[in-house]
């Protein structure tokens, strides 16, 4: 019986790098970072921790890893980026994991991706060029001679905060199939031709430059220092993967502690599933379903990748598999656009807009369509394309099939318009478009690419035949609501009319009625998101006569230049450039290698990077009797703490004990409090630490320590410090010239406020600290990502009452810092070594992204107000800025003070 479920879970078997791996107890909630990273498997005799952690979220391309598939119907072998933080490992069943490791090592052979990478400069803090070699790795896989475009979408899915784009870009121009000279400045000569050009310096003598060594032309792929790809180096996929996939399927199921994976192979079965639990979701790619909460979990997940129909591409009646993924539909939408008349692919041309930079090239690889609809995100770019366009999802239940229509009601999640429990969406039907149809994209985000939109839509326009007559008008807008919101009601009042100015002054207003956005709207920016609604209208307007012009040249005039300007996208294509360095004259073959002046060296670290090697604190392996941390937070911005109730969480399996101030030896903090003690004085501030057997067991207890707060008022802002005159230093001024005189004689004067906004590091690394106990003397290493040692050293010893000498700071390497790990490192420095001390074990502290946010602080935000006056024959000045120190003083003193300095009305 196919519902059966027994209790004994089936073998998971999958490979890694070339090898074979069975998992008889696999867990679904076991992702595949954490498995790579921690997971023994002991005929391999390593981890592989060259795959990194960054954001969990599946944002910044770290944890970026190969997956191969084989298609028996296709008979291909199909290979792409995935986010391996996102990807149970349940979901890799019959599949090939290729990472960094695979691709090529020092120990074994350097692949020229990784070589390449490394000798041009790709790298600095390192901590993200695994995943970059990956992501191209996996473009190579798929297309040998790629175009400049692929390789820079193939990235887009890749954070560096560090190194910038330029160099790596640069360093994988050779892989391109076109020629990528960059015409030695615009001159048309090509900078192959000559190892050196005279240019003219800003005092007229001739200075000798040399080009950036790495040359921007296929030319380069004959440099013996660049050998070629070899095909040979590369894994081959495992033929006993492919029998697998040819021979008969059946049902897998896997058994976790909490979760049931089930991997049906038939519709029927699937909906049988579905029916009987019908609240389990349907996982493809897990880009959406992701745990925030340890008691949040799915006991039964539904793992449809495996069923034919759910997977079906009909050029016919326009039908795509829900299963099918992002990357899979930009691809078939791209081949259709050409095959077919202009007239059909409005709407496939609008959808293909946003697939271009819909999140990066992993998540396109891993997000299914079906999935993208059903989980109707307000900010997902493609739903209110489809819904403009008509789109219908084609439903089945054990009841039998039906169709919904894919509308704003849908979007909405209106009860009568939705999909009911137990039914899955099959395919969608995304109808061609007619002649007189118009049908356009608009997304406005912060980046053109991997980033959430602030504002989206989709909107189009059905004129009666021949004519600029609106017969039937669609207008969505996401990011606006919880939900995608509709103009419909404003679309019904336009219909009739012409297309024509009177009708978009009518439509501005009529939207801006309709789509109400409140002062006090989440997310903020509510005079800009109100903007963008009528931007997008006008645009679409200008967009649609530009077409109607097209379409009947001698009927409708052709728009004016400034109006064309409008419709212009911002660039987004390949980078040009030409990088030039000045050369000492007497660099020779006798200056010695330490000597690097004037030498375009490598980063001594490079290679390592490159190959996954580069050894980060995380990635130090696991001591004896290491345990794991995980830390209680505040809740509250300003409260008492009344009670700390750890009861419940000793009781959790793994937790060995739970710290709080009254464990600290010596000085709890000097500016910060380690542990709060009596209050807490911000949200995020850490009350007590869980020190588990796991990580999971850690983060487990944290969550079930109860702490009861007494409210006190907080000051929230700068605004409110000021008012409550809230200073921590005193006022510091620089003073030039008799600024009250000038105000009394000025002809005008001007007053005006100014705010900068702060701004998160970002480091790719978060925060980390590995502290091991030495078995004499109380001495303590201490490894951890820091760009302040001594500051560690010093609180640590002051923490533990210890001399500085009993403690040793290990800092090898940082992955990324840009001045956000001077001094907040200190802090859980002295967390996990007050742990360390009372548990008399080692202990690894490593913040997740959100919790890293949440604790640390970041660059100051800035508010101040000026007052400037004039006269004829002088203009002076008078600027009074408040920094934002948050809770505590720590560098903000010499922040401001700089502020003060780079005032240029100063000097």
């Amino acid at each position: 019986n196919s519902m059966a479920c027994p209790q004994q879970s089936d073998e998971l078997i999958f490979f890694v790098n070339g090898r074979k791996v069975i998992e008889r107890q696999a867990d679904p909630e076991e992702l595949l970072l954490y498995y790579l990273r921690k997971k023994h498997i002991l005929f391999l005799n390593f981890r592989l921790s060259g795959t990194k952690y960054g954001c969990g979220i599946g944002g910044c391309g770290a944890c970026t890893v190969m997956i191969s598939t084989y298609d028996p119907v296709a008979k291909q072998i199909q290979h792409r980026p995935a986010n391996s933080c996102l990807l149970p490992i349940c979901s890799l069943h019959g599949a090939a994991v290729t990472t960094v490791e695979g691709v090529g090592s020092i120990k074994t052979r350097i692949h020229p991706i990784q070589e390449r990478l490394a000798k041009c400069h790709g790298s600095q803090c390192g901590f993200c060029t695994p995943g970059m070699v990956m992501s191209i790795y996996a473009l190579l896989r798929n297309h040998a001679e790629p175009s400049m475009e692929q390789i820079i979408s193939a990235l887009d899915g890749n954070l560096c905060r560090c190194t910038g784009y330029r160099p790596i870009i640069d360093s994988y121009r050779s892989f391109a199939r076109e020629p990528t000279c960059c015409q030695l400045r615009g001159t048309g000569q090509c900078c192959l031709d000559q190892e050196e050009c005279v240019c003219s310096s800003s005092t007229g003598d001739q200075v000798s430059y040399i080009r950036y060594f790495f040359p921007l032309s296929p030319v380069c792929l004959c440099n013996p220092e660049f050998p070629p790809m070899d095909p040979t180096q590369e894994f081959i996929f495992p033929p006993e993967l492919m029998r697998m996939a040819q021979e008969q399927l059946r049902t897998l199921i896997f058994h976790g502690k909490r979760t049931t994976w089930i991997s049906p192979t038939s519709l029927n079965e699937l909906l049988e599933l579905k029916a009987k639990y019908p609240k389990a979701p349907l996982v493809v790619g897990n880009t959406k379903l992701k745990k925030t909460h340890h008691d949040a979990y799915h006991p039964i997940i539904l793992h449809p990748v495996r069923i034919p129909e759910m997977y079906v591409v009909s050029s016919t009646d326009d039908v795509i598999g829900a299963a099918c993924c992002l990357a899979q539909l930009r691809d078939i939408l791209m081949e259709a656009v050409p095959k077919l008349p202009e007239e059909k692919t409005k709407i496939y041309q609008a959808l293909l807009q946003h697939l271009r930079t819909l999140a990066g090239e992993q998540i396109r690889s891993m997000a299914s369509l079906g999935g993208h609809i059903v989980s109707r995100g307000s900010n997902w770019d493609l739903n209110p394309v489809l819904s403009v366009g008509k789109s219908v999802l084609n439903l089945a239940s054990e009841d039998g099939k039906r169709q919904v229509l894919l509308n704003d009601q849908f979007l909405a999640g209106c009860e009568h318009a939705d999909i009911k429990p137990k039914e899955v969406i099959v395919s969608v039907l995304i109808p061609y478009s007619m002649k007189d149809d118009f049908i356009s994209a608009f997304r406005q985000a912060e980046s053109q690419k991997n980033a959430l939109s602030i504002v989206n839509s989709g909107m189009r326009v059905l004129f009666s035949p021949g004519t600029d007559i609106i017969a039937d008008l669609s207008i969505l807008y996401g990011g606006i609501g919880s939900t995608t919101l509709s103009a419909r009601k404003s679309c019904e009042k336009l219909i009739g009319r012409q297309w024509n100015d009177q009708m978009l002054s009518e439509a501005c207003k009529l939207v801006l009625e309709e789509i109400f956005l409140p002062s006090s709207a989440p997310g903020g920016r509510v005079e800009y998101r109100r903007t963008l609604l009528v931007s997008f209208l006008f645009r679409f307007y200008l967009e649609v006569l530009h077409g109607l012009h097209q379409m009947y040249p001698f009927r409708y005039a052709e728009l004016s230049q400034e109006k064309m300007s409008a419709l212009v996208m911002l660039p987004s294509g390949v980078p040009q450039g030409v990088q030039i360095y000045q050369v000492r004259c007497d660099v020779d073959s006798g200056q010695s290698p330490q000597d690097p002046v004037g030498r375009p060296i490598m980063h001594q670290s490079g290679i390592k990077h490159a190959t996954g090697e580069a050894v980060y604190i995380d990635d130090i392996r696991p001591v004896d009797g290491e345990l794991s941390l995980a830390v209680v937070t505040s809740i509250r911005a300003h409260a008492k703490i009344i009670s700390i109730d750890a009861s419940e969480a000793l009781r959790v399996p793994g937790v060995v004990d739970v710290v709080t101030a009254r464990d600290v030896p010596g000085e709890n903090g000097k500016d910060e409090q380690a542990y709060a003690e009596e209050k807490v004085i911000c949200v995020g501030q850490i009350i007590c630490a869980v020190v588990a057997e796991s990580v999971t067991q850690a983060k487990c207890g944290a969550e079930k320590v109860k702490i009861v707060y007494e409210d006190l008022e907080p000051i929230l802002t700068i605004e409110d410090a000021i008012k409550h005159k809230s200073y921590i230093t005193e006022e510091r001024k620089i003073e030039k010239g008799d600024i009250e005189k000038g105000f009394e004689s000025a002809d005008e004067i001007i007053e005006g406020e100014l705010h900068v906004g702060g701004q998160e590091h970002f480091y790719l690394e978060t925060n980390s600290v590995l502290v091991i106990p030495r078995v004499e003397d109380k001495e303590m290493d201490v490894y951890v990502s820091t760009q302040h040692a001594t500051d560690v050293q010093e609180l640590v010893a002051s923490a533990l009452n210890l001399q500085s000498n009993k403690i040793m700071c290990h800092v090898k390497r940082v992955g990324g810092a840009f001045g956000g790990k001077i001094t907040k490192p200190s802090l859980f420095a002295v967390i996990a070594a007050v742990a360390a001390n009372k548990t008399g074990r080692p202990v690894r502290f490593v913040l997740e992204r959100n919790m890293d946010m949440l604790i640390t602080g970041g660059r100051h935000p800035f508010f101040g107000k000026y007052k400037v006056s004039e006269r004829r024959s002088s203009t002076r000045a008078n600027a009074t800025f408040c920094t934002w120190a948050g809770i505590i003083l720590n560098i903000t003193l010499r922040k401001g003070t700089w502020g003060c300095w780079w005032m240029r009305s100063w000097t």
